[in-house]
């Protein structure tokens, strides 16, 4: 990956994090069973960095997303809805010649979501390197990627290692969720680029799934060492039902997740993203931010929406008091 000059004039953060990726139009079935026969749905809009956009703005936190987004009233509902939630959106491109992406969602039996993609020449598969704002990564205090960008198309691709290349340029920290979509990629392809991206990384955030693929390790415990030993500041293996462990430096954590039975675990990941990553915005321990991304998992599961359930820091201090600081460090 070749780094490009990012040379900017210096100013205050202009945002605490700043996200790039695809948001689609999610309709979601009404009632259990197969698509074949669900007669209504819910029309909502669901995106892996959104939703963790969402998620950091309803606890405090300042967020821009990059995108592109066609100009029809599926890309107006977006920016409506996300402007609604607090995320800054001026960044995002609207396209005449390609629509805004589809998803639809179904709930079968014993739990399982399935969800099928319509996306295949979606506006945001057109992003390239001149849709990333080199001002607005060197001015952010983080950064957040997902491995489905990277899975997009070779535009995408490019955009994300522009923006790599201009955080690396100004020292901005990067979270990565490697998210693995197999409707995109497969795993040997998916696994060789997220280790083209892992230098630039400082937060890995995957699943156990993914931690396998990464490793050669048999267990979870030795995975994370695994992990750990690659360089990153902080890594954590997000379980599931079974909560989540981490690595930073000497420092170990194992969290038991919390709330109670989940109904669709879509977006999970994602609301665990935004609780680790608004506490590391606050300077908490490295277990506190664990815990705050596993306590903010806990909601989004118990609903049907990816991101609809994410609490906010009122919520949050209504049962555990406030963090470490009283407001975001600027």
């Amino acid at each position: 990956m070749s780094s490009k000059d990012c040379s900017t004039v210096s100013m205050q953060h202009l945002f605490d994090v700043v996200t790039l990726g695809e948001t689609l139009i999610s309709f979601s079935a009404s009632e259990p069973g197969r698509i074949e026969g669900v007669a209504a749905f819910r029309k909502r809009l669901g995106g892996a960095e959104t939703n963790t956009a969402i998620g950091l703005a309803r606890l405090g936190a300042s967020v821009a997303w990059i995108s592109r987004l066609g100009d029809d009233p599926f890309g107006d509902e977006i920016i409506r809805t996300l402007r609604g939630e607090g995320v800054d959106v001026s960044a995002v491109a609207r396209d005449r010649g390609a629509p805004t992406g589809l998803m639809v969602k179904e709930f079968r039996a014993r739990g399982e979501t399935h969800v099928h993609y319509y996306r295949d020449n979606s506006a945001a598969t057109t992003l390239s390197a001149a849709d990333v704002d080199d001002a607005l990564i060197a001015n952010a205090r983080r950064v957040h990627l997902t491995g489905i960008t990277l899975a997009l198309g070779p535009g995408p691709r490019a955009a994300v290692e522009r923006l790599l290349a201009c955080a690396a340029d100004h020292d901005v920290p990067v979270s990565f969720d490697p998210n693995l979509r197999l409707k995109l990629t497969d795993a040997r392809a998916a696994v060789e680029t997220w280790h083209t991206v892992f230098p630039y990384v400082s937060d890995l955030l995957l699943s156990e799934d993914e931690a396998r693929l990464c490793t050669t390790a048999g267990s979870t415990e030795g995975m994370l060492d695994e992990l750990a030993g690659m360089g990153f500041s902080a890594v954590v293996i997000k379980r599931g039902a079974e909560g989540a462990v981490g690595a930073a430096g000497a420092a170990r954590c194992a969290v038991a997740a919390s709330g109670g039975a989940a109904i669709d675990s879509v977006g999970a990941g994602d609301a665990f993203n935004a609780g680790f990553l608004f506490g590391r915005l606050r300077d908490a321990t490295f277990a506190e931010s664990v815990e705050l991304g596993v306590w903010v998992a806990g909601h989004v599961v118990g609903g049907y929406g990816d991101w609809e359930d994410l609490p906010t820091l009122r919520d949050h201090q209504a049962v555990h008091g406030d963090l470490r600081h009283a407001q975001v460090p600027r």
